[in-house]
């Protein structure tokens, strides 16, 4: 969708407004017929969107954008070269969602939209949220995955970042309402949030799955990686909730005094509770009680962190005004999640996929399976370059504990040696065994070939993703495909 042409003076009040501007170079009272952050992907007559990032100056690409046609940029500092208006203000990130939000109209308004922040379950929450809202009439999300139609689709072109840049989102969006969506669920991850990347949206839910240690490479500490969550509440509607994990100690200090809450937990004092739970291995049946009433609930899916995001999604429910009987009802229809607990073999053994890549996810994943497995637990797994190195042996400790034989390898080892990454994962195995193997497709065939009858095979990290990160290459690296090839050489099928 492209947005109505509109002046330049309509974007310029509502960045005066925000208190963003510094100087107005030229005349504001310009013509724009659409934003753009992206030098290649620019119209004649588009606002140029430009700010400092952490790889690139996009103040670099304005003379270059201006020649191309552009009819004004907003900047953090002024380009001389480029011979166009430009709006210069103390915050870009900030300004080009606020930027690209008037200019595309404000689609959230017309929408039941949903943020969903945590260092885990991000994904599955959402997509639960999705599947209930899908009740009320044509649901989207938004994250990891991309941008996930309502017949549960992935759009072409929209993978990548968990949440993507501010024009994206706010064009995504309009695209959706006008093509007759209600609801739009999104992921807001630390990083989006800390760059202002969703300021031009508002939600009716929040939600917050919990906190461990993650991202601290970018963060710094535990306590900035709180406040970059905690951004999420500044962005509810007037009237919105938020959904908050009450098993979690670190979302007591959340600033909800005076704002809508509701609160959910497992065996935890909270508005949605699950109780007398059952765990099967192919579901969990559970009773979900609230002030208003309980229900039996027959979830498709595994593990107690399933049933804490399904409580996190019931929480959106209950506040788009669904009953806790419509609830369960869809939440026993529910599709696996691509990579979250994927089961993609069943014989000889079960071979699971998950996308775990933190100590507190990992273990979660590991304690739950433990009592399900009638053999040994196999796990695979290793940790991302050029990412938080101080969660790397907490992740070994994290298996060491659990599984009963470990196979240590890469992931998507970016810039880094991957060797390097392995020795850091490594020192935290504190003389436990474990198997290292560089090469993850050597990897995976190795714990494959030591599997057997009544044996849970876990293949971590990678998740739904469908490559593997070399240097700056992304390089096909399907585990699914790979798993298929590796039992099919066995005289095994899947």
């Amino acid at each position: 969708m492209t947005s109505s042409p509109s002046t330049l003076q309509v974007v310029t009040a509502a960045l005066e407004v925000a208190g963003l501007i510094e100087v107005i170079h030229g005349s504001n009272d310009v013509e724009i017929s659409g934003v753009t952050q992206d030098s290649r992907t620019v119209q004649p007559g588009n606002l140029f969107l430009a700010w400092r990032g952490s790889a690139l100056d996009a103040h670099d690409f304005v003379a270059q954008a201006a020649e191309m046609g552009v009819a004004a940029a907003v900047v953090e500092r002024y380009v001389p070269e480029a011979e166009i208006p430009q709006i210069q203000v103390s915050d870009g990130r900030l300004a080009a969602a606020l930027a690209a939000d008037v200019m595309l109209g404000s689609p959230w308004a017309e929408l039941f939209t949903v943020g969903v922040t945590g260092t885990n379950g991000k994904t599955t929450t959402a997509l639960l949220a999705q599947h209930l809202l899908g009740s009320r009439g044509a649901a989207a999300a938004l994250g990891t995955l991309g941008l996930v139609e309502p017949d549960g689709s992935v759009r072409e072109g929209t993978g990548g970042l968990t949440t993507p840049g501010p024009v994206a989102i706010s064009t995504w969006l309009a695209d959706l309402a006008e093509e007759g969506a209600k609801s739009v669920t999104v992921e807001a991850s630390s990083h989006a949030l800390d760059q202002r990347r969703l300021d031009g949206v508002r939600f009716d839910a929040v939600v917050f799955t919990n906190l461990s240690q993650d991202h601290l490479d970018y963060h710094t500490d535990m306590a900035a990686y709180f406040e970059a969550k905690s951004h999420l509440l500044n962005l509810m509607k007037t009237k919105g909730c938020a959904v908050i994990n009450a098993a979690d100690a670190h979302w007591k200090n959340l600033p909800v005094e005076g704002r809508n809450t509701v609160t959910y937990g497992i065996d935890e004092p909270a508005d949605l509770r699950a109780e007398m739970i059952e765990p099967g291995p192919s579901g969990t049946r559970f009773r979900m009680a609230s002030p208003s009433g309980e229900v039996d609930v027959d979830l498709p899916l595994i593990g107690r962190f399933n049933i804490e995001n399904c409580l996190a999604a019931a929480g959106v429910g209950t506040v788009a005004g669904m009953s806790l009987d419509a609830v369960a009802d869809r939440l026993a229809s529910v599709p696996q999640i691509p990579g979250r607990l994927e089961v993609v073999a069943r014989r000889p053994f079960t071979v699971v996929i998950d996308f775990a890549h933190t100590p507190d996810a990992l273990r979660g994943v590991l304690t739950m399976m433990r009592p399900l497995t009638s053999g040994r637990l196999i796990v695979v797994f290793g940790a991302g370059g050029d990412r938080d190195r101080g969660k790397r042996p907490e992740m070994a400790r994290a298996v060491a504990q659990v599984a009963d034989l470990v196979v240590i390898t890469s992931d998507n080892p970016r810039t880094e040696d991957p060797e390097s990454i392995i020795d850091d994962i490594v020192s935290g195995m504190n003389g436990s065994p474990f198997e290292r193997m560089g090469d993850r497709r050597e990897a995976i065939g190795y714990a494959l070939a030591q599997g057997r009858a009544g044996d849970l095979v876990l293949l971590a990290g990678k998740g739904h993703e469908r490559y593997q990160v070399v240097g700056t290459e992304r390089q096909p690296f399907d585990e699914r495909l790979i798993v298929e090839e590796q039992l099919g050489r066995m005289g095994e099928a899947v």
